[in-house]
């Protein structure tokens, strides 16, 4: 804090003391994203966080853990150190945060994919409340946040990134919206965009789109866990054109 003021007078026969000061200049700590940054996604008893560099390759991962359904006093306090947490980070890279843009109706389509127990334990309040602490906290310490499109940065995560790193979803996931924050493609493998049809003037989200269709109706990948079974998407999607996957109603967990 700079230079500060002090006032006093009565007021409604009480004394009234207020303090007007000049805030210090923050020091910007992240260097632009280009040079890497570290993404985050926000689920149910964890936040997973990714660092990648310059070239979109991951560096570094980890997972804060969180408990729901604390009284709200907890809650914000262990929302605050998570925060400090991903601030920490941030200043030991250098980087900035790339996150979600905040929808919770959105977020909640998503978790309802794993489970509606699944998505019923992400309050509005807690979703929300995060992200403002979050915000807050890195301004305060000269780290930027950038907020992306999440569209099909789960899926993503999942069938590129979970059985190539090992990863647990939240986590591939954060590294898709780290490398979405850089404008870093996320192209299917060709085989499997020419089996699925797709047309190479549409945007990637389209391929996304199809391949989503197709794992939702194809009895190989029934759980998240599945998607680390697959090595080879083209392989599948070829199976499912020669010989159709049954279609099924059934739900991702």
């Amino acid at each position: 804090v700079g230079a500060k003021t002090w006032h006093f007078y009565r007021q409604d026969n009480r004394w009234v003391v207020a303090v007007q000061f000049t805030p210090r200049p923050v020091t910007q700590v992240s260097r632009p994203i280009e040079y890497g940054c570290i993404g985050i996604d926000m689920n149910p008893g964890a936040i997973g966080w990714a660092y990648v560099n310059s070239q979109g390759n991951l560096k570094a991962e980890g997972s804060i853990p969180l408990q729901m359904g604390l009284p709200s006093g907890k809650q914000d306090a262990q929302i605050v150190g998570a925060c400090l947490q991903l601030a920490a980070l941030a200043s030991t890279y250098a980087c900035p945060i790339v996150c979600e843009q905040l929808d919770f109706a959105t977020k909640k389509a998503q978790l309802r994919e794993r489970g509606r127990k699944y998505a019923r334990m992400l309050s509005s309040w807690a979703y929300s409340r995060f992200y403002q602490i979050l915000e807050s906290i890195l301004s305060n310490r000269g780290i930027s946040l950038l907020t992306r499109n999440p569209a099909y940065t789960s899926l993503i995560g999942l069938v590129k990134y979970a059985r190539m790193y090992g990863l647990s979803s939240d986590i591939a996931a954060a590294i898709a919206i780290a490398r979405r924050g850089m404008n870093k493609s996320e192209r299917l493998p060709r085989s499997a965009s020419a089996y699925l049809g797709v047309n190479p003037r549409k945007h990637v989200w389209s391929a996304l789109n199809q391949l989503n269709k197709f794992i939702g109706r194809c009895e190989v990948v029934n759980l998240r866990h599945d998607y680390y079974g697959v090595s080879n998407w083209g392989l599948l999607v070829k199976a499912d054109v020669e010989h159709p996957c049954r279609a099924s109603a059934k739900r991702k967990r």
